[in-house]
């Protein structure tokens, strides 16, 4: 049976270049999106053009019955060894204008939606797994724009570290990349290369060692990685 890496979100952008990272590192990978299964059929046709492997899922991380059923067809295909927790959505909004609704919807798909995977992953990645969820300048230093994308991803920060502790003794590493994403053009697309090697490090570091990390693309070539644990 194939070792299979989840990404969600990874129809476009980040999480397509994730994806196409970590299949060329010999996993095979599961590319999902929320609605557009084109996008991610046409990500994981070119992972498969290029030797890889590769399957699109769809669904709906706010979903928990999607949820479900999207971590039935991982394991149809092979064993789950990778979760990368890169779905989220980022509406860009003045404080003001942020209603209840907003709030939530922001929240279920990029917090709480990463749980859902996570609790859905676990029974796979037990033991020697890998959890890698992409947090955010945003999650550091706060986004003036984006408030309650700010809370959320800081709100993930949390759940890494806390999963880091709670499954340790199960040998499951959680870790995190902090992309600094700052360009456009030819350099966006360099630094989210950047951004997918460190994930890809991520994956396959020792489980012992590299868990309740936060390491920090900042795509000018430096890399900062963060204390071990609270």
């Amino acid at each position: 049976m194939a070792d299979i890496a989840l990404v969600t979100g990874a129809g476009s952008g980040l999480g397509a270049v994730i994806a196409e990272r970590l299949a060329r590192e010999g996993l095979t990978v599961a590319v999902n999106t929320r609605a557009h299964t084109g996008q991610a059929e046409a990500v994981a046709a070119a992972i498969r053009a290029g030797g890889g492997g590769a399957f699109a899922v769809t669904a709906n991380v706010t979903d928990p019955s999607a949820v479900r059923r999207m971590f039935e067809t991982v394991a149809a295909h092979g064993t789950l060894r990778v979760l990368v927790n890169n779905a989220s959505y980022r509406p860009r909004q003045r404080l003001q204008t942020i209603t209840e609704e907003d709030w939530h919807q922001v929240r279920s798909v990029t917090l709480d939606g990463a749980f859902r995977c996570v609790r859905c992953a676990l029974p796979a990645l037990i033991p020697g797994g890998r959890i890698v969820n992409i947090l955010g300048r945003n999650a550091l230093a706060g986004d003036a724009e984006r408030v309650h994308l700010s809370a959320a991803k800081h709100g993930l920060l949390g759940l890494t570290l806390a999963l880091a502790a709670a499954l340790r003794e199960d040998g499951v590493a959680v870790n995190a990349v902090s992309p600094g994403v700052d360009a456009d053009g030819p350099e966006l697309d360099r630094c989210r290369a950047e951004i997918a090697s460190a994930v890809a490090r991520l994956a396959f570091a020792d489980a012992a060692e590299v868990t309740g990390t936060v390491v920090c693309v900042d795509c000018d070539g430096s890399v900062v990685t963060g204390a071990t644990g609270w």
